[in-house]
């Protein structure tokens, strides 16, 4: 296999994001992309130098001869969309969350397996350099048993979020939210850190800013949440706590604290590790480099090149190589990570402690 053919699924983060890194690497040829509800065809493809761009994704899977479909749309629509893909004998990379529900990405599972295919969930903050280090240290068991993990995002996106509509984000009946946006990302890290799985867990969902109103005085009530909290433990003994908060004037970013018997493993910015062992303070990491970035990259596939550049050559390398590294997030992670979304959502609305392991 010489080039990947590849044909995107959506004009949002797909145009920004997928396609300038995808054409980034040599191994990858944007060949399509198509627009689910944005429509600007003919922007999309002056943005993205991509010649073929569809107003229909299924026409575009009809159409081209497509090795692999990147998803890039509404969660919502994932289950649907890599179904078909599927069927029309491609590979897909799918964006996070994997599905609407962990039954449809049960089903995404066997159109796989059904398909003979290959699929893949954009977990790609595991290649981080950051993330690596913490993978090996843990590992090689320096710090002993783990006794607790605290992991979190905060954005200081007040402004932001109260000032601009946020659209399918906002509304909890299309999947959207920060536990699915960002606490499936929280989530896959921490069980593939750790390689353990969940016993119980207990979560709220909160929606600190409610609706917004636009200059035509247009009102967006916002259903889904800006920010979440869960608590749960580890089978075979161990505990943790995740959670994001989007909507502040003032925020730290990525920060993870593990706490083992043997010592103690911190992150900060994902750029950042350190490892205090026994007694002794802790001291800085030394990681690998960040990947340059290329001229003319617009600043928001900038910020997610030096993870997804690493993931697509190793989506590249599974394809071309049939050799797959044991860190690509496949889709039987993406499920693992949908179950647990899905019961921290049942423990917000229930007000209870969910069993899973």
């Amino acid at each position: 296999m010489d080039k990947v053919r590849v044909g995107i699924i959506g004009t949002g983060f797909g145009a920004k994001v997928h396609a300038p890194v995808m054409q980034s690497h040599p191994g990858f040829e944007v060949v399509s992309i198509a627009s689910v509800a944005r429509g600007r065809l003919d922007e999309i493809s002056d943005e993205t130098g991509v010649l073929k761009v569809y107003d229909n994704w299924q026409d575009m899977l009809e159409q081209e001869e497509l090795d692999l479909v990147s998803v890039a749309s509404a969660p919502l629509l994932h289950h649907e969309m890599a179904v078909k893909a599927f069927e029309k004998g491609c590979h897909v990379l799918c964006e996070k969350p994997m599905s609407f529900d962990a039954s449809e990405a049960e089903n995404m599972i066997r159109a796989r397996d059904e398909a003979s295919k290959k699929g893949w969930i954009n977990f790609e903050y595991r290649f981080l350099p950051a993330r690596q280090k913490v993978k090996e240290i843990l590992l090689g068991g320096k710090i002993g048993k783990v006794m607790h993990v605290n992991f979190s995002l905060n954005i200081a996106g007040y402004e932001r979020y109260a000032t601009a509509k946020r659209g399918w984000l906002s509304q909890k009946d299309q999947a959207g939210g920060m536990l699915g946006a960002v606490g499936s990302h929280l989530i896959d890290s921490l069980l593939w850190w750790t390689n353990a799985q969940v016993d119980s867990i207990s979560g709220q969902l909160t929606t600190h800013v409610p609706e917004f109103t636009d200059e035509n005085g247009k009102k967006e009530v916002r259903t889904a949440d800006d920010a979440f909290q869960a608590m749960g433990n580890f089978v075979g003994g161990g505990t943790f706590t995740i959670g994001s908060n989007i909507a502040l004037r003032h925020a730290e970013g990525w920060e993870l604290e593990i706490y083992g018997t043997e010592g103690t493993l911190k992150m900060s910015q994902d750029d950042t590790v350190f490892l205090g062992l026994g007694n002794e303070p802790l001291e800085k990491v030394e990681i690998e480099s960040a990947l340059e970035i290329p001229d003319g990259m617009n600043p928001v596939a900038a910020g997610y090149y030096n993870a997804f550049y690493r993931s697509l050559d190793q989506v590249y390398n599974a394809l071309a190589n049939d050799d797959t590294h044991p860190d690509l997030p496949e889709f039987e992670a993406g499920h693992q990570v949908q179950v647990i979304l899905d019961a921290i959502k049942q423990s917000h609305e229930e007000g209870r402690k969910i069993k899973i392991g």
